[in-house]
């Protein structure tokens, strides 16, 4: 079975049955960059996901027509949560903190929310004639961003458009390189929160004070 489910995703197949693709988390996959701001928040940030928001899992089929009857399993939520460390550490002083409730919490300038609200990926060998594949994913990312006394500053979504991983002819691991494409849109929506929430606090809190109020 396992060749069979490799064989679906070889350049010009369009899929079999009861094939299921596990992705994973991989800082590597990221391509970050990281963001030198010119005035950074001062103070420490909260990075809130529950528990359930961290282990969220995605389970679907690609888009495209190629490996239309496979499955993938990804872990979205551990995704979010690591690309939201990365690209917001640099927009306060003194760093982010991940928790899984803001409540209670003392000594934060700011609290945010990221969430994945859409997901799809797609196998898209059109693009290359049917010789080889590129793995392609879409996201919507909402963000809730709160200052330290749960006073709301903005609810966002930032859309990453097509968001292509390296192109492939064969793959043993397809769940890994859409993975390599699902860090990278992620990211990429996780930058454009990062730079609104700096724009935005810039303004709300001018004086860059830390902040002490519990939520």
């Amino acid at each position: 079975m396992r060749s069979m489910c490799v064989a679906v995703l070889t350049a010009g197949a369009f899929g079999l049955g009861g094939c299921a693709f596990q992705g994973g988390v991989n800082p590597n996959h990221f391509k970050y960059e990281s963001r030198a701001y010119d005035a950074p928040i001062k103070g420490r940030a909260l990075i809130a996901m529950s528990k359930a928001a961290q282990d969220e899992q995605f389970t679907g089929r690609p888009t495209s027509l190629t490996g239309s009857a496979t499955n993938l399993t990804h872990p979205i939520g551990e995704i979010t949560r690591d690309a939201a460390t990365l690209a917001f550490r640099n927009v306060f002083s003194d760093g982010v903190q991940v928790v899984e409730s803001a409540k209670g919490q003392m000594g934060h300038v700011a609290v945010v929310s990221p969430r994945v609200t859409q997901f799809s990926y797609e196998y898209n060998a059109l693009r290359n004639a049917g010789f080889a594949i590129t793995p392609t994913a879409v996201v919507d990312l909402e963000l809730v961003l709160l200052e330290s006394g749960g006073k709301p500053v903005f609810t966002r979504h930032f859309p990453s458009g097509n968001v292509e991983g390296p192109t492939y002819f064969l793959s043993g691991s397809p769940g890994d390189e859409v993975s390599k494409a699902t860090h990278q849109a992620v990211m990429k929506v996780m930058q454009d929160a990062a730079d609104a929430t700096h724009r935005e606090l810039k303004k709300a809190l001018p004086t860059g004070g830390k902040g002490e109020s519990a939520l």
